[in-house]
């Protein structure tokens, strides 16, 4: 599955990506801003694959110009209640200060409020992780709770939508021109098989 839009491209994983996911979530720079900062081994990332790879969880490699620079997800949907966790990181130096990651992250999260039907989604930040929390405040996310070193904040399609910096961008970039492309598959819920199925 393929998610195209205000200039990058979203392709779900396969485990040919996951060598390349590794040897970013490896990184000194990366692992510094993660709960978990062990080395993470390849029968590690093997598993971790196998356990995110169904209709519950949305990862995507972060395409700039055909180049490959991180990863960004919606994890662990429910779905009864239509939420999910999201989160992204950078693997690629040069593209930490640019506008990408905001571009992935505004495609995700409409892609999560408007095909995947999400009512909201949260995010867990270290303590501390300013520019994390600047950010993602810029997209309309609340912190909800503070425990120990993790912040949780929440974010709501309509919170999402009224964010001042959302909007504006929104009225720049052509909504229109999002494009999602795949086939339909057991690894995806069912209003996203519909959306997949109905333009074949």
């Amino acid at each position: 599955m393929i998610l195209a839009g205000f200039g990058v491209v979203l392709k779900r994983i396969t485990r040919d990506d996951i060598e390349q996911i590794r040897r970013w979530r490896n990184q000194d720079f990366v692992r510094d801003q993660m709960f978990h900062q062990e080395l993470i081994t390849e029968t590690q990332q093997n598993a971790w694959f196998d356990s995110v790879n169904n209709r519950f969880n949305y990862y995507f490699v972060i395409h700039v110009d055909e180049l490959p620079i991180g990863l960004i997800y919606a994890k662990q949907v429910n779905p009864e209640t239509m939420v999910g966790e999201g989160g992204i990181f950078i693997g690629e130096p040069a593209y930490l200060t640019s506008d990408s990651p905001a571009r992935a992250s505004m495609l995700l999260l409409y892609f999560c409020f408007n095909k995947l039907m999400l009512s909201s989604s949260f995010i867990r930040i270290k303590e501390g992780n300013v520019v994390a929390l600047r950010y993602n405040e810029l997209l309309g996310y609340v912190v909800q709770q503070r425990s120990g070193e993790e912040l949780l904040l929440s974010l709501t399609k309509e919170d999402f939508q009224r964010s001042n910096m959302v909007s504006r961008v929104l009225r720049l970039l052509e909504t229109e021109s999002i494009q999602l492309t795949g086939l339909p598959s057991e690894n995806n819920l069912e209003q996203l098989n519909a959306l997949l199925a109905s333009d074949r």
